[in-house]
């Protein structure tokens, strides 16, 4: 069975026993690419004190994204809920 891809980042999704023994080089591809389409977004250890309209960023724990829109900051969460 071949890989698909994502349609976004075409980030691989392998098929099962597709990279028996190398699948570590799909992973570490497909973390490249996150982290190059991330690279634009700075990273904040807290809100900044007062975020122009549009601005973005990602918490340094990686647990949100998070954009403002107008007066109000939006947020994504990141990471799984525990």
């Amino acid at each position: 069975m071949a890989s698909t891809f994502t349609p976004r980042f075409n980030l691989e999704k392998p098929a099962n026993n597709d990279y028996v023994d190398t699948w570590d080089q799909v992973v570490n591809a497909n973390m490249n690419k996150i982290d190059a389409a991330l690279a634009a977004v700075p990273v904040a250890t807290a809100d900044p004190p007062a975020p122009a309209a549009g601005q973005m960023w990602v918490r340094s724990d990686l647990s949100q994204l998070r954009i403002r829109v107008g007066s109000a900051t939006l947020q994504v969460a990141l990471s799984p809920a525990s």
